[in-house]
């Protein structure tokens, strides 16, 4: 699992008023919480489509007071416009799992962190016990079920080859291939397998599994290059399709990797570029059959 960022929600000092909001709500720009901070360590494993999201709040007594009570809980909110896809993921915990299945999104999805109520409850307000600003003091409020008490930056998950990539079981396959299509509703690549190697990179774990999963995601990019060099068209239709590409075209970018349309582009030295296969150097045998 690569190493968590954590990002916090920014409360600029220079905002000049309270959130319009009917409750204190912890938030950029709202000063309902003066010395409120709201962090959110994210943790993404390329090999798989679950992210770890972790929640921390800092001087914030009255969230913390309503999570302690089971009143409100951790969410995680997973959006795809496109598609009109929207799941609200929750925890009673800080640290959860979220699965950014985008296989049918169309697109990779925007993850908003946030805490939300999940149970109707009044609070007399008091400002110095519960961190607020003073406008809050002595008032009460009425808070709904899913009524946002904190609320993180909205983040775009990472786009990457394997959460476009789905494995299928395939009868006619022979003894341990498979073959690449490119699906365009939404864009994905689809991997279609000896049912044995579908069952076995399904479920195992393990260099082997990484090593044959780096020849699919070469075939996959050799596909690409092969079908997709040329601008893909631009219509209404396309957007979707469009935009995954583009996602795509970011992740390489970002990584200094040619474009599948560049002459340099070459699909086994980018796929071993994203994910490098892993190979045993504190083996003296291992070793020097690597260099013969």
């Amino acid at each position: 699992m690569p190493e968590a960022h954590e990002i916090e929600v920014v409360l600029p000092g220079a905002a000049n008023s309270v959130g319009s909001h009917g409750h204190p709500i912890l938030e950029t720009g709202n000063l309902a919480f003066p010395e409120g901070r709201y962090f959110v360590s994210l943790e993404q494993d390329p090999r798989s489509m679950v992210l770890q999201v972790s929640h921390r709040l800092k001087d914030a007594p009255l969230l913390d007071r309503l999570i302690h009570e089971r009143k409100a809980q951790f969410a995680c909110i997973v959006s795809a416009p496109i598609s009109a896809y929207r799941k609200i993921h929750l925890s009673s915990v800080s640290r959860q799992e979220v699965d950014c299945d985008i296989s049918n999104l169309g697109e990779p999805p925007l993850l908003t962190p946030a805490i939300l109520c999940v149970c109707d409850t009044d609070i007399v307000l008091d400002s110095g016990r519960d961190g607020l600003h003073p406008i809050w003091d002595g008032r009460r409020v009425e808070l709904k079920v899913g009524s946002r008490i904190a609320v993180g930056n909205v983040i775009q998950f990472v786009a990457s080859i394997t959460h476009l990539l789905s494995l299928h079981s395939d009868e006619n396959m022979h003894c341990g291939g498979f073959a690449i299509e490119i699906e365009s509703e939404p864009f994905g690549f689809r991997a279609n397998l000896h049912p044995d190697l579908h069952v076995f990179l399904r479920y195992r774990t393990g260099p082997l599994r990484d090593h044959l999963m780096i020849h699919i995601v070469t075939a996959c990019l050799a596909r690409l290059q092969q079908d997709y060099s040329e601008h893909y068209g631009d219509g209404e239709a396309e957007k979707g399709f469009c935009r995954q590409l583009e996602a795509l075209g970011d992740l390489l970018e970002s990584k200094g990797l040619p474009h599948w349309s560049d002459e340099a582009f070459r699909p086994e030295r980018v796929a071993t570029a994203l994910y490098p296969i892993n190979v045993p150097v504190d083996d003296p045998a291992s070793e020097a059959e690597t260099c013969t």
